[in-house]
């Protein structure tokens, strides 16, 4: 039997690839720039999400944010519809998400780690998992403890996850389909290729990871109709393997301290 973590990969190959060599956004190899590296951080990084879930619901909720239970008001939420704990389990995740994934554009050592992510120079459903996995534990922190909290039921997580994971790999994915008034209601490959386009000036748009009225908002909303992104990627030079992309946010601080030694030496 092949683990869980195989199986979706392969589920996920045969399905949105024929999908973006039919309905293709841009013209490029299947075995593009980096696919290998970013294989790589899909499985590291779903032993990371795992981890980061356990360690969020275990420690950082069971024992730091004890004392912000409720145990009445969990009883309330836990006891409303499925659904109606699912609508209410998307608005208050992807909130804290768009906190915390605009956070990573504006605190300089955040953005460190968060550039691996941006650093993807042709999108496709792969390119959702280069993450750094302290980027994708800080933004899962904020994600995740609210609903834990809240006292959402297993049900209601269950489905969650199931639909925040289909979400993530659709709008990376490089395919051109429009989805009209949807795309203001669910966030699109419409919405999310804008974020990372290679133009500097569209990095602090669509920080939205499902619900594009949340960049409505708060301002940071940028979907023009019929225009999408020709090219993706930062201008700072990430490295393209994947031990190079983990260590790349210490080289920095590295080399800043031993300045800092330096001059103090002096």
């Amino acid at each position: 039997m092949l683990p869980d973590v195989v199986k979706g990969f392969f589920i996920l190959l045969f399905i949105l690839v024929p999908i973006e060599k039919i309905f293709f956004l841009h013209k490029q190899k299947i075995f593009r720039k980096g696919w290998v590296t970013d294989a790589i951080h899909y499985f590291i990084g779903y032993f990371v999400g795992r981890t980061a879930g356990i360690a969020i619901s275990g420690i950082l909720i069971g024992y730091l944010l004890k004392s912000l239970i409720n145990s009445e008001l969990q009883i309330k939420v836990a006891s409303q519809p499925v659904w109606l704990q699912f609508i209410e389990a998307i608005l208050i995740a992807d909130t804290g998400y768009y906190i915390a994934h605009k956070l990573t554009h504006k605190i300089p050592w955040l953005w460190k780690f968060h550039a691996i992510h941006h650093s993807v120079e042709e999108m496709d459903w792969l390119a959702t998992v280069r993450l750094h996995p302290i980027d994708q534990i800080f933004t899962k922190t904020f994600q995740i403890v609210p609903l834990y909290i809240l006292g959402f039921t297993k049900e209601t997580f269950a489905i969650f996850f199931i639909f925040g994971a289909f979400e993530a790999f659709f709008i990376h994915a490089n395919i051109k389909i429009r989805f009209g008034w949807l795309r203001w209601i669910i966030a699109t490959p419409e919405f999310h290729h804008w974020h990372h386009t290679a133009e500097r000036k569209f990095y602090d748009k669509n920080f939205a990871a499902q619900l594009p009225i949340l960049d409505l908002i708060f301002g940071t909303l940028y979907m023009p109709v019929g225009k999408m992104p020709n090219k993706y990627g930062i201008s700072e030079p990430v490295p393209s393997g994947y031990l190079g992309q983990i260590l790349y946010p210490f080289s920095k601080r590295k080399k800043f301290m031993n300045q800092v030694k330096r001059i103090a030496n002096i």
